[in-house]
């Protein structure tokens, strides 16, 4: 069984004067939910930076700059690199910002030691930064069969000192994140990425493409402001798409809150994975991921603890009556794998919906919240006959004894939340968990029976809680 996040946290609160009496249950709000992460959540090979950079010619490129030895020795590593990396090339520059403001060009023709070093393999790299003064700073790189290109350009204005500083900030969190996308265990460290000066930068843009031949074999897009956080990832194993709405966050609860909204969702991926026979080495990006654009405590503790005015979301977050996570929208699907060469078409699959939607509105003197959580899980995965272990099937019909398995499982949960003029709450709990598997046995490759094991499960509950204690306005 799934556990829901919203009936944990119900069930940990804290109030004074508790009543159970039956939930509402908006059915048709709850079936409106799903887990479409936004339109604007694609993969970097489908922009047209990424596109642009690798119309760059290397021969007719020339450094814009002198080269020290030691930044020699730095492109010549960068040029015979096979990752996004190219041997920390980029948070040099963006380092460099604080003492060096011009635009930056530095070139690497290409030679036989490269080209064999690199064989099929290239790389593009695309970050935009954009200041709240209205300067952008972008960092192009490029290695092809070519050569190698990296551009530092600066337009729309100069940067003052606390931009640059700003900006130079990022090195780290941009090598942290090219280490990891490089590494033999490919990681999605991008959380101090996600934690650049707000006060200084607008936006943060990293698009990063890596191809063998003509066929991208990693891809990752990725932007953050204070409307929107999104990213897509995809490689050969996994496809990753979230979304998480930073313009609301007085719904946003405090940094313990959060982090254990955090590791329950995490422990839920990790449940399904059981279930379901998901890849945890590519599960652990998605982990990875929706952890780093789902902490917002930083950008959100502001606007909660100083206001006059009690709204519901500030209210109910600041109780612990929602879950202190701003909403989001994530999908992960894993490469469907042919998993038994007799019967190509029968796949092992991996998938992953979740979202979670607020939504409020007043009447008179009385403020309603509505929080709907959505968690489906599918999956396809084939066992030994006799047990839980992987199957060994292989082309042959003599080895088609077997159990495949399929799994559709969905989790819907709703808190609605209502304040009166006192700034007092009643929350009402609800979810719904339905859960399906199919086990197909076969002897000899012939279908002996099919079971179906259903499950379901309803739970409801109402809670109480005072007014929160907030900060006055400074």
């Amino acid at each position: 069984m799934l556990n829901g996040i919203g009936s944990s946290v119900l069930r940990n609160l804290i109030t004074s004067n508790a009543v159970i009496t039956p939930a509402v249950n908006n059915k048709s709000a709850q079936n409106a939910l799903t887990a479409e992460a936004s339109t604007k959540v694609t993969f970097s090979e489908a922009s047209d930076a990424i596109a642009a950079i690798y119309k760059i010619v290397p021969a007719q490129v020339q450094s814009s700059v002198g080269v020290t030895s030691s930044l020699q020795a730095q492109l010549n590593g960068a040029a015979q690199s096979k990752g996004v990396g190219m041997n920390g090339l980029g948070s040099t520059l963006l380092s460099n910002l604080v003492n060096n403001r011009g635009d930056v060009t530095l070139s690497v023709p290409a030679t036989d030691a490269v080209n064999a070093a690199q064989s099929s393999s290239q790389s593009a790299l695309a970050l935009t930064v954009m200041t709240q003064s209205g300067v952008q700073v972008s960092l192009q790189m490029t290695r092809q069969q070519g050569g190698m290109v990296v551009e530092l350009k600066t337009s729309g204005g100069q940067l003052n000192t606390d931009e640059a500083a700003s900006i130079g900030k990022l090195s780290a969190g941009l090598q942290t994140a090219l280490d990891g996308l490089d590494s033999s265990t490919t990681k999605l460290d991008i959380s101090d990425l996600m934690k650049f000066d707000s006060s200084q930068l607008k936006s943060v843009d990293l698009k990063t493409d890596l191809r063998s031949g003509n066929s991208v074999t990693q891809s990752l897009n990725l932007h953050a402001d204070d409307q929107e956080r999104w990213l897509g990832f995809h490689n050969g194993d996994v496809s990753i798409k979230l979304d998480t709405d930073m313009s609301k966050l007085t719904q946003a609860g405090s940094a313990a809150q959060q982090q254990a909204a955090l590791d329950k969702w995490a422990a839920k991926f990790d449940q399904a994975a059981s279930r379901g026979h998901g890849n945890s080495d590519m599960l652990s990006l998605f982990k990875e991921s929706f952890r780093a654009l789902n902490t917002t405590e930083g950008k959100a503790n502001e606007s909660i603890n100083t206001q006059r005015v009690k709204s519901i979301d500030a209210n109910a977050a600041k109780n612990g009556a929602i879950s202190g996570l701003a909403d989001f929208s994530a999908t992960y699907q894993q490469t469907p794998v042919a998993g038994n060469p007799y019967k190509p078409e029968e796949e092992d699959t991996f998938s992953l919906n979740v979202a979670q939607k607020t939504t409020s509105q007043t009447q008179g003197d009385t403020q309603h919240l509505t929080q709907q959580t959505l968690f489906k899980l599918k999956a396809s995965f084939h066992t030994a006959l006799d047990s839980d272990a992987p199957a060994k099937l292989n082309a042959l019909k003599s080895s088609q004894n077997y159990k495949y398995h399929l799994i559709d499982d969905e989790e819907r949960s709703q808190t609605a939340v209502t304040q009166n003029k006192k700034g007092e709450l009643t929350a009402n709990y609800s979810q719904q968990l339905t859960q399906n598997e199919t086990v197909k046995r076969y002897q000899l490759a012939k279908l002996i029976d099919s079971v179906q094991i259903p499950h379901s499960a309803k739970s409801e509950s109402t809670r109480s809680f005072a007014a929160a204690q907030f900060d006055a306005q400074i």
